[in-house]
């Protein structure tokens, strides 16, 4: 495919733009008529689909009268380097406010995500999720946000989505055994959902977790989360690298009956551990 003149970062700093013209309420006419700009330039602005230099961006800012930190943040992203790979600073595991992440899921006409020792954000429950970030208000918009995000699949026509989790993600116990006991049920009723065994053999190229984002009329896009800050690449290796750890999780990861059946099983054993809690002095279960 031919990909149209776009790139991640062309996208975030366009939809920064549009979500500010249109919380400005700013009549479009006017607009154009005080920027001398087209139509087209200004749509093509906030799609992505055409760069301009910082001083238009500013002079655009300036006439929606953005507030200082809108005008800071819009700026910083007109004026970062097209390099290929974008660092976004979050809270810690909490990257679900980042706009080229939401922006980029909404757009997107394929999802992997791979997952080791968690499962996959766009697979959490709420209170999996809220057992991972604790408590506070931060935690609480990000789980919100988090469930927020999981509305992708609530459209028409939602992205065709492939998750591959890594066994050790079903032994580690988030927020005891009747949060365990949901998520499982939520893996075994979600379709492409793939588990990976400890007994495979794992190449290096998937030493780490990953997402690979794959659009109608852009160039794929790779999302890495390290703690408190996610890298995005959308630069020629770093597609070709992830399209070849994508086609590496297809060949080892168990097929989606096989992980269907794991996840029962442990839906199970979580069940009995459950019950198990609610009988003063009840046996552990194996």
């Amino acid at each position: 495919m031919e990909y149209r003149t776009s790139n991640a970062l062309s996208r975030e700093l366009g939809d920064a733009l549009r979500q500010a013209r249109r919380r400005a309420k700013v009549r479009t006419k006017t607009l154009l008529e005080e920027l001398s700009w087209s139509a087209g330039k200004l749509s093509k602005l906030e799609i992505g689909m055409r760069g301009t230099s910082p001083d238009d961006v500013a002079r655009l800012a300036g006439h929606i009268h953005v507030d200082i930190g809108t005008y800071d943040k819009i700026m910083a992203l007109a004026h970062e380097p097209n390099s290929g790979h974008y660092v976004r600073p979050h809270g810690v595991a909490m990257p679900d406010s980042l706009r080229m992440l939401i922006l980029h899921e909404q757009m997107a006409k394929t999802i992997r995500s791979y997952q080791t020792i968690v499962i996959p954000g766009l697979l959490q429950t709420a209170d999996y999720a809220q057992a991972l970030m604790g408590d506070g208000l931060d935690a609480d918009l990000a789980v919100n946000d988090r469930m927020t995000r999981q509305g992708i699949f609530d459209k028409p026509l939602p992205p065709k989505a492939r998750f591959f989790i890594y066994e050790a993600a079903l032994h580690r116990m988030i927020g005891g055994p009747q949060v365990m006991y949901e998520q499982m049920l939520q893996l075994l009723f979600r379709g492409g959902v793939r588990l990976i065994p400890f007994a495979a053999a794992l190449p290096r190229s998937l030493s780490s977790p990953f997402t690979f984002m794959t659009f109608d009329d852009h160039f794929p896009l790779t999302y890495v989360e390290c703690g408190s800050v996610s890298l995005f690449l959308d630069t020629f290796e770093a597609t070709k690298a992830t399209q070849q750890s994508c086609n590496d999780l297809a060949r080892v990861a168990l097929s989606e009956e096989q992980s269907r059946s794991v996840f029962a099983k442990w839906a199970d054993r979580f069940d009995r551990l459950r019950e198990a809690e609610d009988v003063p002095g009840g046996d552990a279960v194996a």
